[in-house]
């Protein structure tokens, strides 16, 4: 019923030819001049053979990068060469094939991707006709790919429009908000592209974070001992996780994405050389006794059972207790410690590690924000001749900026 999927092990060669901005052939040479007069260069002559080179258009260059940041994403299983095929009818092997521009599927969630570009900006020319082209296969696509593949019987399937140059009206939003379709388009894919060149495979969870916030994944489950108190007039747990559960849940909304104006993305991008340093200090041993400091958006994404022996407790100090956090993308909205979270990225201790975390709890965007720039800018810096003579007599190495990152 599906067809043309493949492990991504299987399809590197694949993905070589993909981040290519040129597509290649050979042909036999008495067709060199015909096929040069379609736009073809030569690359190399042989003595049968041409190798020649093009551009590629700019529906295949779209199909092309929203593929490869799949690909470096992680997702295990990718639509090979031209897509996927589904059929029409499911159960019948003589029914005609529809296509599928992206298929991206790992054990937590399953994307089918419709690609629509332009050459100069246009509007969709049916956009409800193409909607619901691109959803009628949603059912038969997410029965077949949860029984014959691994991972979770109820895995999330969310089919996608990722554009270029469309121009994309409120009215098409409203449809395709009602059908539960999510629109990307060219700067969300540069912004995708540029996080996984930092943080590789764990912008995965970023992007999964955007798309499928708080809805509950199975496998996400997670019970921690924590301690609850109030920090003025919020509350704040505080608790140890690995960093590798940490960075599926936590989100970080960066200026470079949202809007000037929009309050919430107040995070700078990250910095890939920063990243190394702290990820070089990780596999020396280091460790951080400072707080990763998060918010939880919604008090009922929260479930905490004080412990007995707190039972007795008036409720105004500390207590001790079970936190249980709501199995979803994008509950924690990382206020600081972003690059210290970020570094364990694909390092082999993120699974064995621990990280201190301190949670707020419906912290208002405008506070976040404050205690973001109070402890990035207000703090007093220590000076570089004392840190110099700290490292000296401790004998290791610290990155430059480790305690404001």
């Amino acid at each position: 019923m599906l067809s043309n999927i493949f492990s991504a092990e299987e399809l590197r060669g694949l993905a070589i030819r993909k981040a290519k901005p040129d597509e290649y052939r050979s042909v036999r040479n008495p067709l060199v001049d015909e096929e040069v007069a379609k736009g073809w260069t030569i690359e190399k002559k042989h003595k049968t053979t041409t190798r020649l080179y093009r551009q590629k258009t700019h529906d295949s260059l779209l199909e092309d990068r929203v593929w490869i940041l799949m690909y470096r994403m992680g997702f295990k299983i990718l639509s090979g060469e031209g897509g996927a095929f589904i059929l029409i009818t499911p159960d019948d092997p003589k029914s005609p094939e529809n296509q599928l521009d992206v298929v991206a599927v790992d054990d937590e969630v399953a994307f089918v991707i419709e690609c629509k570009s332009g050459s100069k900006p246009r509007k969709f020319d049916d956009f409800s006709r193409d909607l619901a082209k691109h959803v009628a296969h949603r059912a038969n696509f997410t029965r077949y790919i949860n029984k014959e593949h691994i991972g979770h019987a109820k895995r999330p399937t969310i089919f996608a429009f990722w554009t270029s140059n469309i121009i994309v009206t409120e009215a098409d939003s409203k449809r395709a908000e009602a059908e539960h379709v999510p629109m990307f388009n060219e700067n969300d894919l540069e912004y995708y592209e540029d996080l996984v060149n930092q943080i590789g495979l764990a912008a995965r969870f970023q992007f999964l974070a955007d798309v499928l916030e708080g809805r509950q994944i199975p496998g996400l489950e997670i019970t921690v001992p924590a301690i609850r108190t109030r920090m003025g007039p919020y509350i704040a747990y505080t608790f140890s996780v690995s960093p590798e559960y940490l960075l599926k849940i936590a989100f970080v909304s960066h200026r470079a994405k949202g809007q000037a104006s929009d309050i919430d993305a107040y995070q700078r991008m990250l910095k890939k050389g920063r990243l190394g340093l702290i990820k070089q200090y990780i596999s020396e041993g280091g460790i951080f006794p400072t707080n990763i400091v998060v918010n939880i958006n919604k008090q009922s994404w929260l479930t905490f059972d004080r412990s007995k022996q707190e039972s007795k407790g008036d409720g105004k100090s500390s207590t001790f207790g079970w936190l249980h956090i709501r199995p979803s993308y994008r509950v924690a909205w990382i206020i600081d410690g972003q690059h210290r979270l970020f570094a364990y990225a694909n390092h082999p201790l993120s699974e064995k590690s621990l990280v201190s975390v301190m949670a707020f709890v419906e912290l208002p965007a405008s506070e976040q924000a404050r205690l973001f720039v109070d402890i990035n800018a207000k703090q007093k810096k220590v000076k570089q001749s004392l840190l110099r003579g700290i490292v000296k007599c401790c004998g290791r190495r610290v990155p430059f900026g480790l305690s404001h990152s």
